[in-house]
């Protein structure tokens, strides 16, 4: 990639600092409205969309994002109004378009219709049919929709649904997934009201319709700029105006402690790329890779793919790998400069006093080392940025596919762990937005391979890092045991000696017992604080813990791969749910990695 990290991150919030949002429409059809009542709900609409507009100060109107099933009524109201303002206006149809028009009734319905999907940015038609149970495709569209909606406007009379996809059902959806909903009443008595769990100050835990809470559109600006902003709390912010940056300078050959460690033990060789700054891929290769060979997603689609969530994978990627190095290196450096502390001081009982001077400014070294390297490595942030760029690279590695899909996944993990990330994945998301395509049976047959691929990928990944822990762990206990032994070895031998010498009262004895019983002193402190140093590099690396995560996931991903592989119905709503399994496969490991090594930052060995 030929992007610097400083052009790479101008590049990024240039982008991400645009107001990108999606307003998702719902609400009855033309026949269940009152006309009487068209004008005020008219008005009504009027009102909220310039709430949104005004809310966010939005100076190019493209980057609000209407996202409608077009039906006949209150979608096809909002999104004239949409598009009369310039709205970017994304189109979810429950049946491929020509049969969806069946739908329209000839003459200007029908017309009216076509128009607006010529007008639409992406149309993505779901593959419903009217074969079965229609309703089934209504609920589908109407899912998409919500995925890819961060607040719904729901033209809707308070009533209770009257069957599967309808606007009483979407909206009760909604209220489930914590989604805010604009209620615009359909009866044009009351005025709209905001349906968001955010107007109460303390979380009361997963809402419903009857008891979410209810305040007036005037919320709208807090709740849209608290959607859009970047994280302001200065931790965050900070973290995120790093993202682009990758450890150099003299952090380099520090990081080569851990790679070195891999190569003493046996367990992997060492590289020149160990040395180096991570090098980035080139996007165009990356989308394959994460998409799968073959894509039906179209070429626009691909091209976002490719500007906006590849080369972000790809830096978060890179970052992960590159201070995960040198956060290792760090402890690992700390806990041998600790063991060679205590040898440097012991050595002075050998070594003549002229030397002593030397020794005591090279564990003063040592020691200084240890702090500045702990300070320095906890002021760079190379703890958290680890793991935040490794959270970061693996929601987008998922977000690649279920996007494909029209799954943005815009709330995952939004409560549990809010902060920068989570924005910047849902920024993203909001700027891939719908693929344009029709899915069929061959558009499936895509994403299927590059889900499958994506889960061969991370098994064989897993399987090899499971494999190389446990050779470390294995051989660093194995070392360490072996010096507790030596230690004991020692402390028998001296023992033996000691009765010899008493025994025997000799004087050949009596001339080595005092260098002897030196080096044996030197042994039996030295030995145990070198295992010593290995125990707290076992420790803080939970090695053992990492194999049998890896290996757990590993088996838990085979055996989905083996589902997908049997699944007898390959339609959307079986790989959605599919998709969505391996997301959260990843995603709960993740969450587990994550709360294991958030516990275990750079500290002092002691």
């Amino acid at each position: 990639m030929a992007d610097s990290a400083a052009d790479l991150t101008r590049s990024l919030h240039a982008k991400t600092s645009q107001t990108l949002i999606g307003i998702g429409v719902t609400g009855h059809r033309l026949a269940r409205l009152d006309t009487a009542a068209l004008p005020i709900i008219a008005m009504s609409l009027d009102g909220v969309l310039d709430a949104i507009a005004e809310a966010l100060s939005a100076k190019d109107a493209t980057s609000l994002r209407l996202i409608t099933a077009l039906a006949d009524g209150a979608d096809s109201l909002v999104a004239d109004k949409a598009i009369a303002r310039n709205w970017t206006v994304d189109a979810v149809l429950p049946f491929p378009r020509n049969d969806y028009a069946a739908d329209f009734a000839d003459g200007e319905a029908r017309a009216a219709y076509e128009q607006r999907l010529a007008k639409s940015h992406a149309v993505l038609e779901l593959p419903g049919s009217r074969a079965g149970d229609g309703g089934i495709a209504y609920e589908r569209a109407g899912r998409v929709v919500l995925t890819q909606c961060d607040v719904l406007i729901a033209v809707w009379d308070g009533g209770p649904s009257r069957g599967r996809g309808g606007a009483a059902h979407v909206v009760a959806e909604a209220v489930l997934q914590g989604i805010p909903v604009v209620h615009v009443d359909a009866t044009g008595v009351n005025p709209p009201l905001l349906l968001w769990d955010g107007l109460v100050e303390h979380s009361l835990g997963q809402q419903t319709v009857d008891t979410v809470a209810r305040g007036d559109v005037s919320a709208l600006p807090r709740l849209l700029r608290g959607l859009v902003e970047a994280p302001s709390v200065p931790d965050e912010a900070a973290m995120l105006a790093r993202f682009g940056e990758a450890p150099r300078g003299r952090w380099r050959l520090l990081s080569l402690a851990y790679p070195l460690l891999l190569a003493v033990m046996g367990v992997r060789r060492l590289r020149l790329s160990d040395l180096r700054t991570p090098l980035l891929e080139q996007t165009d290769a990356v989308v394959p890779r994460l998409c799968g060979e073959k894509s039906g997603f179209g070429a626009d689609f691909g091209a976002r793919l490719a500007a906006v969530l590849a080369p972000r994978f790809v830096r978060a990627d890179a970052n992960a790998g590159a201070v995960a190095q040198l956060f290792r290196s760090g402890y690992v450096v700390n806990f041998s400069f600790a063991a060679l502390a205590v040898v440097l001081s012991l050595l002075g009982l050998a070594l003549p006093s002229s030397t002593k001077p030397a020794l005591v400014v090279l564990e003063v070294g040592v020691i200084a080392v240890i702090l500045l390297l702990t300070r320095g490595g906890n002021r760079a942030g190379w703890h958290r940025r680890w793991l935040d760029n490794r959270h970061l690279a693996e929601r987008l590695r998922c977000l690649a596919i279920s996007s494909q899909l029209g799954d943005l996944d815009l709330r995952a993990d939004a409560a549990k762990r809010p902060g920068w990330v989570g924005w910047f994945v849902r920024a993203t998301a909001r700027e891939l937005g719908l693929p344009n395509a029709r899915v069929d049976e061959v558009y499936l047959g895509f994403v299927r391979q590059g889900l499958c691929a994506l889960i061969d990928e991370q098994v064989a990944y897993l399987k090899a890092e499971a494999h190389r822990m446990h050779r470390l762990e294995h051989r660093l206990h194995l070392l360490g045991t072996s010096l507790f032994g030596a230690t004991a070895a020692v402390c028998l031998f001296v023992l033996i000696f000691k009765f010899a010498d008493k025994m025997a009262s000799s004087v050949m004895l009596e001339t080595i017992a005092h260098p002897l019983l030196i080096v044996a002193t030197i042994a039996t402190a030295g030995l145990p604080s070198i295992g010593a140093a290995i125990y707290g590099i076992r420790m803080q690396g939970d090695f053992a813990g990492t194999a049998e995560r890896s290996e757990g996931l590993a088996q838990a991903l085979t055996g989905l791969r083996a589902v997908i592989d049997d699944d007898d119905d390959r339609g959307f709503d079986t790989l959605t749910r599919r998709i969505r399994r391996a997301s959260d496969l990843l995603t709960e490991d993740l969450a587990s990695w994550l709360q294991t090594y958030h516990a275990r930052p750079l500290a002092l060995p002691g």
